[in-house]
């Protein structure tokens, strides 16, 4: 007796169904990481922090208070139009309430930054991986997200539609016993479909 196969359709229910789950495991261990640990994913967009950190890296961040803050720290804060800036500190001024002026330079400018940030928190980076920002950035864009749906759609389609087991118009299927007794064929289905005894 030769081991059951699976069917096409059932491989490719399992293999929607794993890739959901595997996809949903990262968003919700990113969720968890960014709530509960406070970490913020940064994209980098320029290279004004090349070649440390080059254009197209993702970096993640943590949130500190600007007093723990040291010069050589790669900073990430709001200025004053509310634009983000990413650069590395080069002084740390702590002030009287609680906060500090930071003075930045991007690792690939020749000058600091015009003026110091005064803030009470900072996002410092910990660590980054080059490239993967433009993954993350291009996730984001509504082309992205429409195929993001449409993907769900197709695994929920695949993973819970119904499937045939037969094929419409099969011979072998027409003519099979709907119930068979047990020796003597007793309540197999005649031509129209009505058993007899």
């Amino acid at each position: 007796m030769t081991a059951p196969t699976r069917t096409p359709p059932r491989r490719a229910r399992e293999i929607a169904l794993n890739l959901g789950a595997a996809l949903g495991l990262l968003c919700l261990l990113a969720a968890s990481a960014s709530l509960f640990l406070g970490i913020t994913p940064l994209v980098f967009r320029s290279g004004s922090m090349a070649p440390t950190i080059p254009t197209g890296a993702l970096g993640l961040a943590t949130s500190v208070p600007a007093v723990e803050l040291e010069p050589g720290d790669i900073v990430s804060v709001d200025d004053a139009t509310g634009d983000r800036i990413t650069h590395r500190a080069i002084d740390v001024e702590p002030l009287a309430d609680g906060s500090a002026a930071v003075r930045m330079r991007g690792d690939a400018n020749d000058a600091p930054d015009r003026a110091p940030y005064v803030v009470s928190e900072a996002d410092r980076v910990f660590f980054h991986v080059d490239h993967l920002g433009y993954a993350v950035a291009w996730l984001s864009t509504p082309v992205a997200i429409f195929l993001g749906g449409m993907l769900a759609g197709g695994a929920a389609v695949i993973a819970f539609g119904r499937t045939r087991n037969t094929q419409e118009g099969d011979p072998a299927d027409a003519d099979s016993p709907a119930l068979t007794g047990a020796g003597d064929n007793r309540f197999a289905r005649d031509e129209d479909g009505i058993g007899r005894g």
